[in-house]
């Protein structure tokens, strides 16, 4: 599994679609029938940010995640998506850890992410990122509010949702 930041603008509609078919499979019923968790024009400035990971094998996109500074010593990690047909192969933890390589570098020394939950109710897909997130040395700090985090209003969601956010020391 190669990750690399994605430097053309060009394969920002395909790795929208990886992000939002991942987002699709694994928060099933969180939101309103045909919302898209982000668009191409959105890729395409994470992409012009130098900000885009991209997980190759067999010579196609497999997977993504967007790795920015919240602050001085704080980086996030976020939109880890693979592919569904490529589950279980590697790509996630691949794009994680050349992430915190690249928050590393650039001298955080503090990693966050955040997972969209159901509030209130067990959601499978969410339980099994939560557990893989844990297993990864990431600790669930705090709950934020929907709209503390969110890029959509909250009128697409199809039930209520809040953010837990994860952080791991990368020292």
């Amino acid at each position: 599994m190669r990750v690399d930041v994605i430097t053309d603008a060009a394969t920002a509609t395909a790795a929208a679609d990886v992000i939002n078919r991942a987002y699709a499979a694994g928060e099933r019923g969180l939101w309103r029938d045909g919302v898209r968790r982000i668009t191409p024009e959105a890729v395409a400035a994470a992409i012009r940010a130098g900000e885009l990971l991209g997980a190759s094998a067999d010579g196609r996109l497999a997977g993504c995640a967007r790795v920015w500074p919240v602050d001085a010593t704080t980086s996030e990690i976020g939109l880890i998506s693979v592919d569904p047909d490529a589950w279980g192969g590697g790509a996630g933890r691949a794009l994680v850890a050349a992430g915190e390589a690249r928050m590393r570098a650039a001298g955080a020394t503090t990693a966050q992410l955040h997972l969209l939950v159901p509030a209130g109710r067990a959601h499978p897909d969410k339980e099994r990122l939560r557990a893989w997130y844990l297993r990864l040395g990431y600790a669930v700090v705090r709950t934020a509010p929907f709209e503390e985090v969110a890029s959509h209003g909250a009128d697409d969601l199809a039930m209520p949702c809040a953010f837990l956010v994860f952080r791991k020391p990368l020292a």
